[in-house]
């Protein structure tokens, strides 16, 4: 896969109008989750109160993660992205009436995750709708540099907003967002499964035992599954260590300095987004993964030491640049052989069954890991994550050994 492959898919303009969709659509949320927890560390000082507030956010796909997905499979997913975009843009005004207040923030921010759980399991299975099948693992590439680039910019340029605007901005900003993001997805064309409608709450818990079922049945979404859960825990636990660490190991503040943290993470994920079809060409997908956790578990693991050492933001910008390049390995690899081995007919009750499950196996551990981070050292805990991280490697690895190219 060559650069003139990536290109081409941008061609397909209705592929691209999904892009730009979820490239508005995640900037908005990670501004916005950046924004929340710089408020709530502010108000508290303390990593358990982050961890709650990250639990609102899983909360939400707890609660509503079961019928998102079966609507996503029964009506057109056009239509679902397109009233989501726009009432979350809504929901932003929201903000401004609870920005001093902790609970208020839990709250609102319970209310905007809550319409996000409609959009994810349309956004993702309707790729393979609007690319051709051996474009699959460039577009996911494209959506995994766009999660994890929007997560990189929105921390990254959250603080300065917040320092030069006020908390306020950035609200009006991801209204604006929402917006484009609501006109690009009202112009796609219609993206309704071969399923007929049902009536309005009558077989949803049904339908979504079908999805789990479909997971539990068919061992290949199996390898997929497992990496997407370890990554997104390892991805939030990272989250809510992110204050404590900018302000007291980097020494940072956490609105001017946001960007210095963030950029050389941005910039390994955009080097490994780049390299995933060339590398294609040599490893399997579910060796990609298993290369990607190793890269990721050396690197953070390598975080626990930063304390120790001089120059320690050199050093940081050296690990950070590779902990990005090798987390763009896990996320795109995954959810092409997900979307890859998943019946059309079903993707939606899937991917609402996969958030389900990943915020279900991640929002227990995060909010103990915010419990431990204010009782004990960061060092330790970057040591553990790391070390983690490479058992799960290996676990991938042996895997890949006994599945076939893909």
């Amino acid at each position: 896969m060559t650069l003139v492959a990536y290109l081409s898919a941008l061609k397909n303009t209705d592929f691209t109008k999904l892009w730009v969709s979820q490239l508005c659509s995640q900037l908005t949320n990670f501004l916005l989750s950046y924004a929340v927890l710089i408020k709530v560390f502010r108000l508290t000082e303390s990593s358990l109160a982050v961890s709650l507030i990250i639990l609102s956010f899983g909360a939400a796909t707890l609660v509503f993660g079961a019928f998102a997905g079966v609507y996503a499979d029964r009506f057109d997913r056009k239509w679902i992205m397109t009233i989501v975009n726009f009432a979350q843009a809504a929901v932003l005004g929201l903000f401004l009436l609870s920005e001093n207040n902790f609970w208020a923030l839990a709250g609102v921010t319970f209310l905007y995750s809550s319409l996000n759980q409609f959009y994810l399991p349309s956004e993702a299975p309707s790729i393979p709708n609007l690319v051709k099948k051996e474009q699959v693992l460039i577009a996911n590439s494209y959506f995994s540099f766009t999660a994890n680039g929007s997560m990189v910019l929105g921390f990254a340029a959250a603080g300065p907003i917040v320092s030069y605007f006020g908390f306020q901005a950035i609200f009006f900003i991801g209204m604006v967002l929402l917006g484009i993001a609501g006109i690009a997805t009202l112009s796609l064309p219609a993206l309704k499964p071969n399923l007929p409608k049902f009536e309005f709450l009558e077989n949803v818990w049904h339908e979504f035992k079908g999805g789990v079922r479909y997971f539990w049945n068919d061992q290949f979404l199996h390898f997929p599954l497992i990496a997407l859960i370890l990554g997104q825990l390892i991805n939030g636990i990272l989250i809510m260590l992110a204050p404590v660490f900018v302000d007291r190991w980097l020494g940072l503040n956490l609105e001017s300095g946001s960007f210095l943290v963030i950029a050389p993470l941005g910039l390994g994920i955009l080097l490994g987004a780049l390299s995933l079809g060339f590398q294609n060409r040599f490893f399997s997908r579910h060796r990609l993964v298993a290369i990607g956790f190793a890269g990721m578990g050396l690197m953070i693991a390598s975080f626990g030491l930063l304390n120790d050492l001089p120059f320690r933001f050199a050093y940081y910008f050296a690990a950070g640049l590779l902990a990005g390049f090798f987390n763009a390995h896990i996320f795109a690899p995954a959810h092409a052989l997900l979307q890859t081995y998943a019946n059309e007919t079903a993707r939606g009750r899937i991917y609402g069954a996969l958030y389900v499950f990943l915020q279900a196996s991640a929002t227990l551990p995060t909010v103990l890991v915010g419990a431990w981070a204010d009782a004990v050292s960061l060092k330790v805990i970057f040591l553990s994550l790391g070390l983690l991280m490479l058992l799960f490697a290996y676990g991938f690895y042996r895997t890949s050994l006994t599945k076939s190219s893909a």
